[in-house]
């Protein structure tokens, strides 16, 4: 038999399929309002990050500087593998490979740089944009998101003129060529890519980081700056929001915004243009 406490104490209410939908409403309410804050911090912490790719890539390019008294050069065509003497990395001009595998011993890979049987398949995760895709091969050949201006008049199929601070074997490039100034000049930025084919590649993304002069890793300055979407080779492009990143020859990393004319873009990447260039 039931005591008197018992009994005194109130029977719970369930909630009722009315209140059940308000508390759901209002859950996914919040999450609406907190997801476009979510995406835009996880957008802006991929474009740090592809940021510090290209800082540590221009300070590499400086390094191998300092060692060479010249740039790394965009190679010979799209050959490939890269070119060993005797068991060891060839340098310019007899290497055909380009800038990309040039610089490995100065970000910390030149044990792979030294292995002909890994460089090639092997990505090297400094030459991916987290905004795109995680560091993959396709084809047996590591990727690459990133690749060097031609400046004026430039092709990214072997014929000149070179007026890129990267240019095409034989010619080298020193600190005291580029005329316009470092911090004028534009030497990698982001390529375009389609993100249909982030994945799976495609005919301008397929050689691989280890090619020489190619569009792999050559951008013409000529062809402008478009967000990544469509099958433009050659052409620079980003996924982030509202341009992409590129290191200039000073070693700066600027936000090259997608509002800016095809002719300001290439006079960025000449250079010696003598073209007085503001960012927009």
């Amino acid at each position: 038999m039931p005591t008197a406490m018992q009994s005194a104490i109130p029977a719970r209410r369930a909630f009722t399929l009315v209140e059940l939908l308000i508390v759901i409403a209002i859950i996914a309410i919040l999450i609406g309002l907190l997801l476009p804050g979510v995406q835009r911090v996880r957008e802006a912490a991929a474009r740090i990050q592809c940021a510090n790719h290209l800082k540590q890539i221009g300070l590499a390019a400086h390094v191998y500087h300092d060692q060479y008294d010249r740039f790394p050069t965009g190679g010979t065509l799209w050959s490939d593998p890269p070119t060993y003497v005797a068991g060891v990395p060839a340098a310019p001009p007899v290497q055909n490979a380009g800038w990309a595998f040039q610089l490995l011993p100065f970000i910390e890979q030149e044990n792979l740089q030294r292995d002909a049987a890994l460089v090639v398949p092997t990505p090297v995760p400094m030459y991916f944009c987290p905004a795109r895709r995680a560091p993959l091969a396709i084809q047996g050949r590591g990727l690459i998101d990133y690749a060097s201006a031609t400046g004026t008049g430039g092709s990214a199929t072997g014929s000149g003129p070179y007026y890129g601070v990267i240019a095409r074997n034989p010619n080298r490039v020193a600190i005291n060529d580029v005329t316009d100034g470092l911090s004028n000049t534009l030497v990698i930025g982001e390529k375009r890519l389609n993100p249909a084919q982030y994945l799976i590649g495609c005919w301008y993304d397929d050689t691989g980081a280890m090619a020489g002069w190619d569009n792999d890793i050559v951008c013409i300055t000529t062809l402008g700056l478009a967000r990544d979407g469509g099958s433009t080779a050659y052409q620079f492009g980003s996924a982030h929001p509202t341009g992409m990143n590129a290191v200039f020859g000073d070693g700066s990393v600027r936000l090259v915004s997608y509002d800016i004319t095809p002719i300001t873009l290439n006079a960025l990447g000449d250079r010696r243009d003598g073209a007085v260039v503001a960012l927009p």
